[in-house]
């Protein structure tokens, strides 16, 4: 087998052109140098150097083996740097599964704010329901989690659950526009974009309708916030959301409005069972706090 020191005093004779360069290079002795290149001609069967000059030249099949060993040397380069970079938390990369309300809205701005301080920094969002959150994080296909409230506690560890303010959206023109607070009361007789029963938005809203003598007109159901937007800015009817799809809502052009109700909007952030978090999701998530005050602002 070839050894590594024997490769790297073939690689610096052709690269100085002298025994004595070489050797000054790996900061060893010219005899070493000499001995280790004597060991590659054997081990190899080439003759990879002749004598001109007071110099040493490289043979036809130095050359060739010359252009492989700097292949492989580029490549150790690569890997030893790669080490240093992950070392030093600049090639960290975070697995991150979530609901679609945050992934759509306050994750990306987290990442954005996350990587402008660490430019090596890597990630992988994949946004998706709540079950399917879960599954991940408990399967350890990612390390951090955004869902809604989940009774799964065995191969998962709850970090924390937020609790945040529904918000009203509206279309442009709506008659409530003027409202500084809207309630369930309001849905009275309005057309409404609802979620899916399958959703605790969704739930809610459903219990709300159901106690009202006069109920709202349900134009169209999905079980995304994101679509829940999209129809209420193309004049689908009113609806409530997250807090973090108003502010998307309201980017677009939409209007959003306190909700008064006394149920909240649950965030629940979850890591797979016994993970230790590290620096760099520590980071991340004290980067999601920082994104996530003004999402939540009236």
């Amino acid at each position: 087998m070839l050894s590594q020191r024997s490769l790297e005093a073939f690689r610096a004779v052709i690269e100085c052109g002298t025994v004595s360069g070489a050797a000054e290079n790996l900061h060893v002795s010219q005899p070493a140098v000499s001995r280790l290149i004597k060991d590659l001609e054997e081990r190899t069967g080439l003759q990879l150097f002749t004598r001109f000059g007071g110099k040493v030249v490289p043979t036809p099949e130095a050359r060739e083996l010359a252009a492989e060993v700097d292949r492989s040397f580029i490549g150790l380069s690569a890997i030893e740097k790669a080490a240093r970079d992950i070392k030093g938390g600049k090639r960290s990369t975070i697995s991150i599964a979530a609901m679609p309300a945050v992934a759509h809205s306050v994750l990306p701005d987290t990442l954005v704010s996350y990587q402008r301080e660490r430019p090596e920094f890597r990630a992988s969002l994949q946004s998706m329901q709540t079950h399917n959150v879960v599954r991940r994080v408990s399967t350890r296909a990612s390390q951090l989690g955004f869902t809604s409230p989940t009774h799964h506690e065995y191969d998962i560890d709850l970090l924390r659950t937020i609790e945040l303010p529904y918000r009203c959206i509206l279309p442009e023109g709506h008659a409530l526009a003027d409202r500084t607070m809207i309630s369930f009361d309001d849905f009275a007789g309005q057309k409404v974009v609802a979620f899916e029963r399958t959703t605790a938005t969704g739930m809610l809203m459903e219990r709300a309708f159901a106690r009202m003598t006069n109920g709202p007109d349900t134009k169209v159901s999905t079980h995304l916030s994101t679509l829940v937007s999209a129809l209420v800015l193309r004049g689908m009817g009113m609806s409530i959301v997250d807090p973090f799809t108003a502010e998307v809502h309201r980017a677009q052009g939409g209007i959003v409005r306190p909700f008064d109700t006394g149920t909240l909007f649950r965030l629940s952030i979850i890591k797979p069972r016994g993970m230790s978090l590290g620096p760099d999701l520590e980071d991340f998530l004290a980067t999601f706090d920082q994104t996530l005050s003004p999402a939540v602002t009236p």
